[in-house]
């Protein structure tokens, strides 16, 4: 490739009989004769063009001088020799050749390592920060996940003429805060308060006990007693739709997940336990008028499914469970 661009430069540079090449242009000048030579022959044209050109203008190279600028005010001058566009290319090529690489000294083994391994550990963190994020978001993921396995049972095998479904009802409390329902099921036979659990493992409790223990293997973990959390439930919306406390009735229930270890009220149980409890139920309480308007009122009553709602609700869990604590 040099070659070439030096064959260009001899070709467009201006012949003068006392014009003498820079001694870096000669030296390429010389090489590319004898390589000329070795591949063409002497007979060739480039060969005879480039042997000419090294005769004349290769007797007394010029050797290039550069001296610093010196600032006058706002002008520059610069002492140093004019060289054609050709020969400051050559001289910068030869420079390149001579000089030591500046690139090859700053790069290291260490800076080459961490160069590769730089998408690894952009993707390793974007995995973890994903991981974490996950880990957090966990327990809303499987309660969901809960809620909608639940809410597809109800409403497939509850006549939707006798039984109406909510689903994720979050009701205001006279101290201000909030509390939140899986499932509230309204019909002419009462109104039922649903509690989903999306746990695995073996569940151990009694309906008196405050606190129930879960068991993975080895490792134990204690939860509320869902049916007093539900007893909240019910009673905010006794009070809320002003009908007495015995009209509504509590159920938990469980995914196939967990594997309930003691004998629990028939209200707690798996799915197709709550359909039964549901059912056993066939006194008349409510006429399809007044079933319509509880379900009217509680949609007045709730508040709107929203980031704000269940912002507000996490903040109001998180000071209740702090005050309790101190």
């Amino acid at each position: 490739m040099k070659w070439i661009f030096l064959s260009f430069a001899i070709l467009i540079l201006p012949v003068h009989a006392t014009q003498q090449y820079t001694e870096s242009t000669c030296i390429l000048l010389k090489q590319q004769v004898a390589d000329y030579k070795r591949r063409l022959g002497m007979n060739s044209s480039l060969y005879v063009k480039s042997k000419s050109n090294l005769d004349n203008f290769c007797q007394q190279p010029v050797i290039a001088k550069t001296t610093k600028q010196v600032m006058l005010g706002k002008q520059n001058i610069v002492n140093q020799p004019v060289l054609s566009t050709n020969e400051k290319y050559k001289i910068d090529k030869q420079a390149k050749i001579t000089q030591p690489n500046n690139e090859a000294i700053v790069s290291s083994p260490l800076a080459s390592v961490f160069k590769a391994l730089m998408p690894l550990f952009v993707l390793t963190s974007i995995g973890l920060l994903a991981i974490l994020y996950f880990r957090k978001k966990l327990p809303q993921i499987k309660g969901y996940i809960g809620e909608r396995y639940v809410t597809q049972g109800l409403t497939k095998h509850l006549n939707e003429m006798k039984y109406t479904i909510l689903n994720d009802v979050t009701l205001p409390l006279e101290d201000g805060g909030t509390t939140q329902v899986d499932h509230i099921v309204v019909s002419n036979f009462g109104i039922f308060v649903i509690e989903t659990k999306n746990m695995s493992g073996w569940i151990f409790g009694s309906e008196n006990q405050a606190k129930w223990t879960q068991t993975i293997h080895r490792s134990k973990h204690s939860f509320q007693n869902p049916l007093r959390q539900n007893y909240k439930h019910t009673k905010t919306l006794s009070l809320l739709l002003n009908l007495p406390h015995d009209q509504f009735h509590s159920i938990v229930i469980f995914t196939q997940n967990a594997e309930l270890k003691t004998k629990m009220p028939s209200s707690v149980g798996y799915l197709k336990n709550a359909l039964t409890f549901i059912k056993t139920f066939q006194d008349l309480l409510f006429d399809d008028k007044e079933k319509a308007d509880l379900v009217v009122s509680i949609n007045a009553i709730k508040l709107a499914p929203n980031r704000k709602t269940n912002r507000n609700h996490v903040k109001y869990l998180k000071e209740q469970y702090n005050n309790k604590v101190s």
